[in-house]
């Protein structure tokens, strides 16, 4: 028999639809895509894939390659927070891409050269989004805390931090003399008391890095988000099982390679109420309120791993 929580972890991502891919062929005649990057659709979660949830995220591997002509995506808004991000598997400096990427929001142009979280808040227009030089691999994705994926939200009644309104007031420029860049998060936000920094890790410990972070602290309206490179070792993150009184999904990564780009390297699992379950392949595990969980370990890491968590609340707590 079957584990119960083996549904709530998906593996793949999802085939297009035929009326999606309409859309995508109007998008590359209007605006014709010129462009040697190389990518991997890797991971899709939304209510499809794990009935009832109530977060959305796409992922991707991009390999290499150069955009000199056209874009992946045209100028539009939602009713609901949105988050775009890249993450660096740069060990050496993973808060720098080795990338260019290039996104509109409003009407300001930016280019992102860091790991970084971009959050759009209801209403705020954004992109064309354009990957202009990839030169080393980058973790790619979309996200947002709702069902499934639209230009609009699929509820009728819509849920705090959402707004019908195709309209977001532009900001004052702040010191960097932009108004959005302030949207653009690219620091991790400290998992303890600053006053009180925990000590240091035993030797032997797992190296690791927490390499970006939001919340409404960071960027007010924001939910949350966190994500930690594990970089090779031995670790256990929240060893203590626990819940919370908002859904969870946790993101397993693996980063083998392209000969290997699903394989998660080690002995890595997680605990869903009282089942564990080994993780053996990238994936993005779905914990509904109320549900116990964790310890996550990883043991015997030798190629990095990144872990994340997301919430759809504006800050993380456990109940």
């Amino acid at each position: 028999m079957g584990m119960k929580y083996a549904k709530n972890i998906v593996s793949e991502t999802r085939e297009y639809t035929p009326e999606e891919m309409v859309k995508i062929e109007e998008m590359r005649k209007a605006s014709p895509l010129e462009s040697t990057v190389e990518g991997l659709r890797l991971l899709w979660m939304d209510d499809e894939k794990v009935p009832d949830a109530e977060m959305y995220m796409e992922c991707l591997w991009l390999w290499e390659g150069v955009t000199t002509k056209g874009t992946t995506e045209e100028p539009h808004h939602h009713d609901f927070s949105e988050v775009i991000g890249f993450i660096s598997t740069n060990r050496d400096n993973p808060g720098k891409l080795d990338c260019r990427m290039e996104i509109i929001l409003g009407d300001e142009t930016h280019f992102l050269t860091e790991s970084c979280l971009v959050h759009v808040p209801p209403g705020m227009k954004h992109c064309p989004l354009t990957f202009r030089e990839v030169n080393r691999p980058v973790f790619f994705f979309t996200l947002a805390p709702i069902s499934r994926y639209g230009r609009t939200s699929h509820n009728t009644d819509l849920k705090e931090g959402q707004s019908k309104k195709p309209f977001f007031p532009k900001p004052a420029p702040d010191a960097s003399g932009t108004s959005y860049g302030r949207f653009i998060i690219t620091e991790p936000k400290a998992h303890w008391d600053t006053k009180n920094p925990p000590p240091p890790p035993p030797p032997g410990a797992a190296k690791a890095t927490q390499v970006v972070s939001l919340d409404t602290d960071v960027s007010p309206g924001a939910f949350y988000a966190d994500f930690v490179w594990i970089w090779e070792g031995s670790t256990i993150m929240s060893p203590e099982a626990h819940t919370h009184d908002f859904d969870e999904m946790v993101g397993i990564i693996g980063y083998c390679g392209k000969d290997d780009p699903k394989k998660v390297d080690g002995d890595v699992s997680i605990v869903l109420g009282d089942e564990k379950h080994a993780i053996k392949q990238s994936s993005l595990i779905y914990i509904p309120k109320g549900l116990p969980h964790c310890p996550i370990e990883f043991n015997n890491i030798t190629q990095p791993v990144l872990c994340f968590t997301i919430g759809n609340t504006p800050k993380w707590s456990k109940t």
